[in-house]
């Protein structure tokens, strides 16, 4: 099995926009369902008091899913985007692209700095359950 992952970086200065690109050893279904478990927010609701996450455009052709989070005053919108590209039968390039409509505030650069670096945890996570999964499998 191939152990190699990598990151690509992309960042606007104006903090507009993040993009990453990671390539996984997870099939592309299993990515698509994690991505769409609501389990987090409906066990632990006190982590998401103030903000709302829903997923606002799914397209199953092209493997993209889009979700757009707001806090209740609508003050504040991270949009997230994720492309899911199949590799190989167990692996899988994401491209997650997050924006937001506030620049240059460092507050708020901080916290989607945060949220995207938990995301791609996240995944990473996925994957070594997915790839130890296999490997109990096979023993």
């Amino acid at each position: 099995m191939d152990s190699s992952i990598y990151i690509r970086n992309s960042v606007q200065h104006n903090m507009s926009s993040i993009s990453k690109r990671l390539s996984l050893r997870v099939p592309a279904i299993v990515i698509y369902r994690g991505l769409n478990d609501t389990r987090l927010e409906e066990l632990f609701p006190e982590f998401f008091t103030g903000v709302t996450r829903r997923l606002t455009s799914t397209n199953r052709a092209n493997s993209e899913l889009q979700f757009t989070t707001t806090t209740y005053d609508s003050q504040i919108q991270i949009k997230e985007i994720f492309k899911l590209k199949v590799l190989h039968s167990n692996s899988t390039e994401v491209i997650y692209t997050t924006s937001t409509n506030i620049v240059n505030d460092p507050v708020i650069e901080s916290i989607v700095y945060t949220h995207v670096a938990n995301v791609l945890y996240a995944l990473l996570m996925l994957e070594t359950g997915y790839v130890n999964g296999l490997m109990e499998r096979q023993t």
